[in-house]
């Protein structure tokens, strides 16, 4: 891909997060939203818990949260002992994230930066923490970057959006799309996702998240928690239905053998 078509991205990111931003309302987090990210059981059915989960012991740790946003998860990794690099292309959502830190009293280097040059040094970072960020990239790039900045025998924790069956995609695509989605993300495909963890040790993937839990959330939010468990026991239960899982979480391990 060519700088150019790199920098049109990397423009309808920051104006697409520039929009999001403007619509949040910072609040400090409740004890309850930190809590539940310290210490979070392997069977949970909340995506983004079980990714807390596969961060393991982080105690005095360099973790790098890539594509921070709003900077919700650097509070637990600190709680957790880590050393928190936090970046985001967006300035606007940066700003936030800094002022989130403010607020609670608590320090971590936030900057803005890109996926695709992180500006880091090569092997400084021992966890890279990357939640929903791969399906707005070019994914060969930022996994390049990726391995570059991390330490030998360090660990990408990933989560993100997924669309496997041809067919639920077709069907996906006949609804309208979500409010400032950028013309570039889209789920990421069987084959996105096996270019993304091509050089790694893949460890501890889960799927969550069955079509009709985005549905049963559109229509009715106060059930979302219930569809979220309901769609969790029936891919324990039957593990096939996974290929329509909107959703994945896994660990990827850097070897150097």
């Amino acid at each position: 891909m060519t700088d150019s078509r790199l920098a049109e991205r990397d423009r309808a990111e920051i104006e697409r997060s520039a929009s999001e931003a403007s619509k949040v309302v910072l609040k400090p987090l409740d004890r309850a939203q930190i809590d539940r990210y310290l210490n979070p059981p392997a069977d949970t059915p909340y995506g983004l818990e079980y990714a807390f989960h596969l961060l393991g012991d982080v105690r005095g740790k360099t973790v790098l949260d890539l594509g921070c946003g709003t900077g919700e998860n650097i509070i637990p990794m600190l709680e957790r002992g880590a050393r928190v690099i936090a970046m985001d292309i967006s300035p606007d959502l940066v700003a936030i994230a800094q002022k989130r830190l403010a607020d609670a009293n608590l320090e971590a280097t936030v900057m803005v930066g890109s996926a695709y040059e992180t500006g880091l040094p090569d092997e400084s970072v021992d966890t890279i923490f990357c939640m929903a960020l791969i399906h707005h990239l070019d994914i060969k790039l930022v996994r390049d970057e990726m391995w570059r900045i991390l330490r030998k025998d360090g660990a990408v924790i990933l989560k993100e959006p997924i669309r496997f069956s041809k067919a639920y995609a077709w069907l996906r695509g006949l609804l309208p799309a979500s409010e400032d989605v950028s013309e570039y993300e889209h789920p990421l495909t069987r084959d996105e996702l096996a270019t993304m963890i091509q050089p790694f040790k893949v460890e501890g993937t889960r799927y969550f998240r069955l079509p009709f839990v985005p549905l049963v959330s559109r229509v009715l939010p106060s059930k979302s928690h219930a569809a979220i468990r309901a769609s969790n026991w029936v891919m324990q239960h039957w593990p096939a239905v996974e290929r329509y899982a909107t959703g994945v979480a896994l660990r990827l391990q850097k070897t150097t053998a």
